[in-house]
This record gives C-alpha cells, sequence and structure tokens, in this order.
C-alpha cells in the first residue's frame, strides 16, 4: 500500500473518530444522562490534549502541503500497513468500549483505566502520526 493511501485514510478515521467520541460522550451525558457530570469533565479532560495533538499534527501537514501535487509515495511494507491501522483501530474500540461499558455498569475506576488507555496508546499513535503526517509531501 502507498504511504499516501495509508496517510488519507488515517487522516479521515483520526479526525472522524476524534469528534465522533467526543459528540458521543456529549450524547451520553447531555441527552440520556448515561454519563454522570465527574465522568463526563473527566473523559473530555483526559482525552481532548491527545485529541487535539494528533488532529493538530494531520492539519497541519494538510495545510503545508496544500498547493502541492500529492503523489502515491513510496510503497510501505506490510508490517507498516498493520501496526498503522491495527493500533489506531484497537485504540478507538478500547474507548468506546470502556465508555459503553461505564454507562451500562460503572467501572470503580473508569478515569485511572481511561488515563492508562490514553497513556498506554498515545505513545504508538504519535508514532505511527509523526511517521506519516510530519514532513512535508515528497520527502
Amino acid at each position: 500500500m502507498k504511504e499516501n493511501t495509508i496517510r488519507t485514510i488515517l487522516c479521515y478515521a483520526f479526525i472522524l473518530s476524534h469528534f465522533g467520541i467526543i459528540l458521543y460522550l456529549v450524547y451520553l451525558h447531555f441527552y440520556n444522562e448515561w454519563i454522570n457530570v465527574g465522568d463526563f469533565t473527566a473523559s473530555i479532560a483526559i482525552l481532548t490534549p491527545a485529541f487535539t495533538i494528533t488532529t493538530t499534527a494531520i492539519l497541519k501537514y494538510v495545510i503545508d502541503n496544500r498547493s502541492i501535487e500529492l503523489s502515491n509515495g513510496e510503497t510501505a511494507n506490510s508490517m507498516f500497513v498493520f501496526v498503522s491501522f491495527f493500533i489506531p483501530i484497537v485504540y478507538i474500540l478500547s474507548l468506546i468500549f470502556i465508555i459503553n461499558r461505564q454507562t451500562l455498569e460503572p467501572i470503580n475506576d473508569y478515569v485511572a483505566v481511561l488515563g492508562i488507555l490514553e497513556s498506554l496508546f498515545g505513545i504508538y499513535i504519535g508514532y505511527v502520526i509523526r511517521s506519516l503526517f510530519d514532513k512535508k509531501s515528497g520527502q
């Protein structure tokens, strides 16, 4: 798979999933009251910094390359493709699982679990984002 294809798919996936999870939390709190004020506030406080960093790196890449004709780039090896998609998918599914679990049967240490998940995956997601979005196209 070409690097630009990976970059494009992950760009849409990250931005849509980040805003989707934030909107989902807003929905759960304000419309259904399935998440209490403390859990809602903690969730937003824990998730927003990582979401902001990731989205900012992607948007910076898009803006920096707005006038450049994007080529397909180099072909990435299968291990890189696997890691680039597997880690973000597991991360997003884990977030959804933990948030849903909190609405059904509250977790005693919900904030701690969310923080651990965010720390654990944040490092790996950062490597993927940096490898794909921390350069100008053609570099």
